[in-house]
């Protein structure tokens, strides 16, 4: 009943991200037309001139540390999702519980979004093929899965959770936020994406990790760790009618 009550909320949750675009402001709009009209300019005039520069930065310092910052896209948020909802079962803390579900809600749905346009435009990386083109796209499901970068936007769908979430501790946000631009910065320098495709990958995973937030503030499940005969376990109350 817990598992599919959770599962519900995330369906909830899933179908207003879809459809937010349809009730975006002025100032939404402005936001995404700027980060498009910047993601456009690094496209045209931008990404080949970063690349060459990038190119001529290596060194063997960098290389031993480029893997181990890779992880921040994929493993490291696992593992940190994961740390926040055993830290709130342990401390009956249900913040962090729900800070571990919006993490992970945030992290799926931006996963498929970025599966859905990556398959879509197929935009050649860096070092495909032999090509350093940063204006090679190849069309709907042929070779290519550039645009824009899973790992930075996966890493800034996670990083904007925990800081809008403790963003009243000042740190939280600043490293946060700076651990994921560490993960998109890896992405460029080991030849992975081009830095439109950074870009744009931090700007979608900010903006659905923010947008859950602001979803669960609205709909907020309480959990409550609770002593029954069979053992420990959680229980949970969840709004009916959803706001």
């Amino acid at each position: 009943m817990l598992v599919k009550k959770v599962f519900l909320h995330g369906i909830h949750d899933t179908k207003n991200w879809v459809i937010s675009p349809i009730k975006w402001n002025g100032g939404d709009w402005l936001i995404f037309g700027g980060v498009s009209a910047a993601t456009g300019a690094l496209i045209a005039w931008g990404d080949q001139p970063v690349y060459d520069f990038v190119h001529t930065q290596h060194n063997p310092f960098l290389d031993r540390l480029s893997p181990a910052i890779e992880p921040m896209g994929h493993v490291y948020l696992v593992a940190s999702i994961s740390a926040f909802f055993i830290h709130g079962v342990l401390a009956k803390n249900n913040y962090s519980i729900e800070t571990s579900l919006i993490a992970s809600e945030s992290f799926i749905l931006n996963t498929i979004l970025v599966q859905t346009v990556k398959n879509t435009l197929c935009r050649n990386r860096p070092n495909d093929y032999g090509t350093t083109n940063p204006h090679q796209w190849n069309g709907p499901f042929f070779k290519g899965n550039s645009f824009f970068s899973g790992h930075t936007s996966a890493a800034f769908s996670v990083a904007s959770v925990y800081a809008y979430r403790y963003r009243e501790t000042v740190w939280v946000p600043v490293l946060s936020y700076g651990l994921a631009t560490l993960c998109g910065l890896q992405r460029i320098y080991d030849n992975r994406h081009w830095t439109s495709d950074v870009l744009f990958g931090a700007a979608a995973g900010t903006v659905t990790g923010i947008f859950l937030c602001k979803q669960w503030e609205k709909n907020t499940i309480r959990f409550y760790p609770t002593l029954l005969p069979e053992g420990a376990g959680l229980s949970m109350t969840i709004p009916i009618l959803y706001k």
